[in-house]
């Protein structure tokens, strides 16, 4: 059973903190110059990115940011110091990403994660509009046995691991509801209601996939310019 939310519970809106956002964006910029020299080939979630975060009371802070967003955890380095914040103390967390060198926005919304009570978690937003597409991003290490490998050589049998980004996608729907994404096709045409046959169309023309994100941006800012007119 898909776990919703009511957006009516949400005291502030996203068109709200985006506007916080774009005040500081330049800012942001100013900041990434100095850093995107010399970053080791590390994951997102392990690089410090020049940013903001707003917390509840609306007040901004800038510095440089690190992230764990499957404990909904945000480290922020100022001053020489740092300090740790959780998503039930931020309205946001805004950056310029060192690791795919473009700008990135997470909002704390409320939502049912564990089946228990509501609470706020961190989604990105990926395309917002009539319908807001999110993600929430996590690691997965894989396991690769070597030991039938053309590339293994030694006589014992040797284990290797490499660490890969994945995610979960989201839709925030026209009545206000946080509803998680399948990943199949079938079920994102059905969030775009008398609109389907236009999106389908547009995905066969495209060769787009449902489970592509670059892909999934696009065909959701589609239904957003029919869903607009």
């Amino acid at each position: 059973m898909r776990t919703t939310y009511v957006l009516k519970e949400i005291k502030w809106g996203i068109q709200f903190l985006r506007r916080i956002n774009l005040r500081i964006s330049i800012i942001i910029i100013l900041l990434a110059v100095f850093f995107s020299k010399g970053i080791a080939q590390e994951l997102p979630n392990e690089m410090w990115h020049p940013g903001v975060v707003v917390l509840n009371d609306g007040d901004s802070i800038r510095g440089n940011i690190q992230y764990d967003f499957k404990t909904n955890l945000v480290q922020l380095a100022i001053d020489g110091q740092v300090k740790a914040f959780s998503s039930q103390q931020l309205l946001s967390v805004s950056f310029h990403g060192q690791y795919f060198k473009r700008f990135r926005y997470f909002y704390a919304l409320p939502y049912n994660l564990n089946g228990s009570v509501d609470v706020p978690i961190f989604f990105e937003i990926l395309e917002e509009g009539p319908i807001t597409l999110m993600s929430r991003e996590y690691v997965v290490v894989q396991n690769n046995n070597n030991y039938n490998s053309p590339f293994y050589r030694g006589t014992s049998r040797t284990l290797s691991s490499r660490s890969i980004l994945s995610y979960d996608y989201y839709f925030l729907t026209t009545d206000g509801r946080i509803v998680q994404y399948t990943e199949k096709k079938k079920d994102l045409l059905a969030f775009f209601g008398k609109y389907q046959n236009d999106v389908e169309k547009y995905m066969r023309k495209n060769k787009l996939r449902s489970d592509r994100q670059l892909d999934l941006i696009k065909i959701t800012n589609y239904y957003n310019e029919l869903a607009a007119d």
